[in-house]
This record gives C-alpha cells, sequence and structure tokens, in this order.
C-alpha cells in the first residue's frame, strides 16, 4: 500500500490545491501556512472523531459555502503481497475491480444554511468517477474498520491520555489476576473505611450537616467518602518514575520526559490495533520540549523503525529530520494564497555513509525562503561576516547560507528546486591535472555544465595552472559565465576564494594579516577556517560593502534582492 496523492478543495485555507504524497510525509513552512489543516483533511477523511463534529461555515474557503469542500485521497494497492493492500480490497469489495489498482476514498460535504453545518459524506473505490458511498452506522463509517488514526498532539496530555485508555494498557489477562482485584478492592474498602474515620473527616461531617439543614431539612447527612473503590481500583493510577536500583518514586516531571513517554503508550496503542487495522500517524511538531538529542532519537524512530509505515508530520525543526529517508518532502508557503510543493527525498546511495552530514545541510536549507550553497567553511564565514554587518536580520528574513562540504550540489539544488525554494551557488574555478605535463582539466567549467544538465562550457584541457591561466580562461568565457549568472543564479569565482578577496582588498588584506607575510592568499588557503575567522574579526563596514558591491561576490547582494 501507498499513500499517491491528496487534492483539497474548498476546505479552510486551501482554495484548490494537489499534493503527492508518500508513506512517509513531512510538512513544512512558516506558521498559518496551512500545515495543521493538511492533517485536519486527512482526519476528516480518515479519524471519526474528527469527522462528527462535522463542517461549520469557517471550515469552507473563505466562507464560501456556496461550493462544496471536497477531499480526495489516493491509494496504490497494486502490491498483492503487501498485507496492508488486502485489508483495504477486502473492504472496498464490489467498488473495485479486480483489474483495479489504485482506490481514491472522496470526501464530500455541502453546507446546509438551516442547519448551519455541512455533513461528511465519504465514497470509495476503483473509478474516480463511479464512486460507491461508504457504509455508515452512525457516526461510524466502514472505512474506521480499515484505518486506525493515531493524531499525536504537540501539546497532548500525558495525564489525560493515560486515563483515557487505562482500560486498554491495564488490562487484565492473567487469570490469577482476577483474585489479585478481589482482594484489592477487599483492601481498598478497608481503606475507605479508616479514611472516613480519620478525625479530620468526623469533624467536618459534624460541622456541615447542621450548616447544610440550615438550608434544607430533608433527612440527608452529609458524608465524606473516599472515590477510590467507586471509580474503580485504576481510578488514580498515574504513571512515576525511579532511578534504577532505587524504589524512590517521583512524579513524572519534565515536559520533554513525559511527551516521550506520550509516545512510548501510544506505541503500545497502535501496536494492538495493527493486526486488524491500518495504523496512520498523524504528527504535529514533535520537537515540543524535546531537547536536541531527543529530536535527533525520535527521528530515528519515526523513519528508521518500521512501526511508522504512515506518517504524517509537520515540524518547524531539522533535528527531527536528521534521519530522514525514503520520505516526501511537503513545502507549504503563501505568497498570495496558500501553496505547495512536493519533493520525495532519497539519500543518494553515493551518499548514505554520509547520510547524516547531507541531511543536515539539505534539512535546514529547506526552511528558508533563499539558499546560498557554497564549498565549504571559508565561504559561509566570509560571506556571514559581509551579511550579518551590512544585512544584520538576513537570517530572520529567510537567507540561509549551506555548506556543501566538497559534496555534489546536485543533491541539494534537486530537492530545493522542487521545493521551488530559490538558490544560489558559488564555485570555484577549478583545474585537475590530466596526467600530462603542465596540462590541466578546466574542473570548475564541468561542474557548471554538470549542474546545468548542458555542454554550455568548453572542457578542453589547458597548459598551465597558475592564477592568469583561470583569469584568462574566465575572461574567454566571461559572455556565457554572466549568462549564468543571470538565468541559473550560479556564480563562478575567477580564480578561487581567496584570490578572488585579494583582488577586491588587497591592500587592507597585507595589514589584517601581518603573519602572512605579504602572501596573503596562501596564509587564507592554509588552515582556510581558522585563518579566514582571523581576517573577518577585523573587516570594517566599509571592507564589507565593497566585497558586496563587487563582481567577483555578486551573488551576495542577489541574493538579498
Amino acid at each position: 500500500m501507498k499513500f499517491s496523492e491528496i487534492s483539497i478543495k474548498n476546505f479552510r485555507n486551501f482554495e484548490n490545491i494537489t499534493i503527492k504524497l508518500d508513506n512517509k510525509n513531512v510538512f513544512f513552512g512558516m506558521n498559518d501556512v496551512g500545515k495543521t489543516n493538511f492533517l485536519y483533511a486527512l482526519r476528516y477523511v480518515f479519524d471519526r472523531d474528527v469527522r462528527k463534529q462535522e463542517f461549520i461555515e469557517t471550515d469552507f474557503y473563505k466562507k464560501n459555502t456556496d461550493v462544496p469542500i471536497e477531499i480526495i485521497v489516493q491509494i496504490d494497492i497494486s502490491d498483492i503481497t503487501d498485507p496492508d493492500s488486502e485489508k483495504i480490497r477486502a473492504k472496498v469489495k464490489g467498488a473495485l475491480l479486480s483489474d483495479q489498482d489504485i482506490v481514491y476514498i472522496k470526501l464530500f460535504a455541502e453546507y446546509n444554511a438551516a442547519e448551519m453545518q455541512g455533513t461528511p459524506l465519504l465514497y470509495w473505490g476503483g473509478n474516480l468517477d463511479d464512486l460507491q458511498e461508504i457504509p455508515l452506522k452512525g457516526y461510524t463509517s466502514e472505512i474506521d474498520n480499515v484505518f486506525n488514526v493515531v493524531y499525536i498532539d504537540a501539546y497532548v496530555n500525558l495525564y489525560n491520555l493515560f486515563r483515557k485508555n487505562t482500560a486498554i494498557l491495564l488490562k487484565n489477562d492473567d487469570i490469577d489476576d482476577e483474585t489479585s482485584v478481589k482482594d484489592t478492592e477487599k483492601l481498598v474498602n478497608k481503606l475507605n473505611d479508616k479514611i472516613s474515620s480519620l478525625s479530620g473527616i468526623k469533624n467536618f461531617e459534624k460541622l456541615v450537616n447542621p450548616k447544610y439543614n440550615n438550608f434544607r431539612n430533608d433527612e440527608i447527612e452529609i458524608s465524606v467518602k473516599s472515590e477510590l473503590a467507586v471509580n474503580g481500583i485504576y481510578s488514580n493510577v498515574v504513571p512515576y518514575i525511579k532511578e534504577k536500583g532505587s524504589e524512590d518514586l517521583y512524579p513524572t516531571s519534565g515536559e520533554g520526559r513525559k511527551k516521550l513517554l506520550v509516545y512510548s503508550i501510544y506505541d503500545i496503542l497502535a501496536k494492538q490495533k495493527e493486526e486488524k487495522k491500518i495504523n496512520l500517524f498523524l504528527i504535529e511538531e514533535p520537537e515540543n520540549h524535546l531537547h536536541r538529542s531527543m529530536q535527533m532519537a525520535l527521528s530515528h524512530r519515526i523513519f528508521v523503525e518500521s512501526k511508522y509505515k504512515y506518517v504524517f508530520l509537520t515540524t518547524h525543526s531539522s533535528y527531527v529530520l536528521m534521519d530522514m529517508d525514503n520520505v516526501n518532502l511537503v513545502r507549504v508557503y503563501n505568497e498570495t494564497k496558500i501553496n505547495s510543493a512536493s519533493s520525495f527525498y532519497t539519500v543518494p546511495q553515493e551518499f548514505k555513509t554520509l547520510k547524516k552530514q547531507l541531511n543536515k545541510g539539505l534539512i535546514e536549507a529547506i526552511f528558508a525562503d533563499r539558499v546560498l550553497l557554497v564549498e565549504g567553511p571559508s565561504e559561509e564565514i566570509l560571506f556571514d561576516k559581509v551579511l550579518s554587518t551590512l544585512k544584520p536580520f538576513y537570517q530572520v528574513n529567510g537567507i540561509f547560507i549551506l555548506v556543501t562540504n566538497g559534496i555534489d550540489f546536485k543533491p541539494y539544488i534537486s530537492v530545493l528546486a522542487k521545493l521551488n525554494i530559490p538558490y544560489f551557488i558559488k564555485t570555484d574555478n577549478d583545474l585537475r591535472t590530466t596526467g600530462q605535463d603542465s596540462s590541466y582539466s578546466p574542473i570548475g567549467f564541468f561542474r557548471l555544465n554538470h549542474i546545468l544538465e548542458q555542454d554550455l562550457l568548453p572542457t578542453d584541457a589547458v597548459d598551465g595552472n597558475e592564477i592568469e591561466v583561470k583569469r584568462r580562461l574566465y575572461d574567454l568565457n566571461k559572455k556565457v559565465l554572466d549568462e549564468i549568472r543571470t538565468e541559473k543564479h550560479i556564480y563562478l569565482s575567477k580564480v578561487s576564494l581567496e584570490e578572488d578577496l585579494d583582488e577586491v582588498l588587497h591592500d587592507k588584506l597585507i595589514v589584517y594579516l601581518p603573519n602572512a607575510n605579504g602572501d596573503v592568499i596562501s596564509y587564507l588557503k592554509k588552515h582556510k577556517k581558522y585563518n579566514m575567522i582571523e581576517l573577518v574579526n577585523k573587516l570594517s563596514p566599509e571592507d564589507c560593502n565593497k566585497i558586496f558591491k563587487h563582481y567577483n561576490f555578486a551573488c551576495l547582494e542577489e541574493i538579498c534582492k
């Protein structure tokens, strides 16, 4: 079974939108752009507890009640060996022909002005134009016998969850428990008698009864009793914690620890349903109240462990996505109206060993509005200095500098492009020996052709590896390189970061870097990160502005437009 697509019409802030889905989906974007409403669209289809609320006027896009709400979920059940696919086939039955491998589940709701609500009606089948209404008994639909929705709120209450499910969580399966329960009930009754005999309670009863009778004398007595036995032996059972090897109990305090316990309880509840139903995990902002390390641990559970087969998750945290792989990324963003874009992301095979490194950069980038990709930390240090000096709120305004650390740009830009996140690239004009005397291959040109998937730049070998050779190569192809800048936002250095910077601030660099003994380029290339930090600490606002405005670093001004 595989989720394929969802379309939403006239529901809340979605006028008409269609999004590709997969079995693990992450919805992200700024606040108030519709992430939660995506989950609610799914919940109206699959969750009886939400569906029975019916729709009100504000559930219709811009309160346009003349147009019905329509939510369609498309599911691929072509895998005949998959037990979840078979569970669906068994329930859909006559609405699905034997040769149909796609199931459509449709929710339709028209607004009734007299009733001031819209009743959700469900349909399913293998032909979108000929769906059958799903049988309904009260608020329970046949679809509720197929799917079990595990909805985990960002602020779920541990104790309410525990008490609501005590009958399931603390179910007595052992025959010996029956005797224990009866014995416990006897003890509880004795305990209640002891509580009732306490002097404080007796004194209260003695005082309150005449006071009550002054208002109404109706031959009754006020008696204070413990409700422990009345509500059952589990009525006041709550989770506690204790250190291993210790009998000292402590309340389960700390929102982070409570949240982890919540996930543990939901795991138990879902496990009990999975034989008969398909568990759908709908999770809102799991990062709330969790430390970074706990978020990363949760990421591993959600994206690596098999129990979370079908996940729809909203988040603002890069740490929650640290272990993501084979996941559909859905960016929800707001221009004049709600828009979204999705990209199925799989860690490229060649980067599996570097998954966390690749993911760390990517998942921070996808939360940005514009991304500048650079090769290494030297570029990041220098560019951050320039931007933070001239544009102090550049990060707040959605600009992010992504360091690829020598990793190919393509795994990043393929995702950014599909998510409709504008990106800019700054890379060096590298040469590499061909193995023949004084013959060098223009690796920088190869890199640009590879990114563009076009042979726009010559790749013939050149003689020499000197700075002037690189500059001459750049100048000979400047027209094409400028077009690539303008049209594709890819900025090739004339030489490399250090040489291009020296061209802008040579005299200043001599002063700022006395230990370089006049050879500032070699100095900056040696211990690149640390020596660049030494330099940027001495750059003035005037220096930063000069860099910002210079042709060699035009990417900085462009990304700020």
